[in-house]
């Protein structure tokens, strides 16, 4: 349960953060117009990653060894994997994600409510579907229960951090 805690606490913080980001460029530019496209991408977001990340767990509870223990294997391998890229990836692009993030809302606000909206659902698509591979990988570490509870205390964790 700790493991999935920790896991959704960071990729809830790293989401909330983006939210912000977009949250606070949005007003900046003075086109508060685009708060609920924002809100709504975020939204939609959340819900395909959770959809996402109940289909990988149900596949992969599904399968019979041998399929099971590869399917397994190969989950925590993408996972493990994808957190390491991602520690890399943040060290070259934390100093300029702001920037990059505002620039995108900038030019998406120029396209409109779609474009706006399209922005915030690509940024916090990326870190649900992450924390879906880390969970599912966490499902096979310990049960399913542990890592829904886990994962929803971290997110909410995160909401409640982000919100302040």
């Amino acid at each position: 349960m700790l493991a999935s805690y920790l896991l959704s606490l960071r990729e809830g913080l790293e989401a909330a953060l983006v939210i912000g980001i977009l949250l606070g460029a949005v007003r900046r530019m003075r086109r508060t117009d685009f708060i609920p496209a924002v809100w709504f991408g975020t939204a939609s977001a959340a819900a395909i990653s959770l959809v996402i990340a109940i289909l990988l767990t149900y596949f992969g509870l599904e399968l019979k060894d041998p399929g099971e223990a590869i399917f397994e294997g190969f989950t925590m391998i993408v996972a493990a994997g994808l957190l390491t890229w991602m520690i890399f990836w943040m060290s070259r692009q934390a100093r300029y994600l702001k920037s990059n993030l505002e620039a995108e809302v900038q030019q998406a606000s120029q396209l409109g409510q779609r474009a706006v909206f399209f922005v915030a659902f690509t940024a916090v698509l990326r870190e649900g579907i992450e924390l879906a591979l880390f969970l599912t990988a966490s499902v096979f570490a310990t049960n399913a229960q542990q890592t829904i509870l886990g994962g929803f205390l971290g997110l909410g964790t995160a909401i409640l951090l982000g919100w302040s």
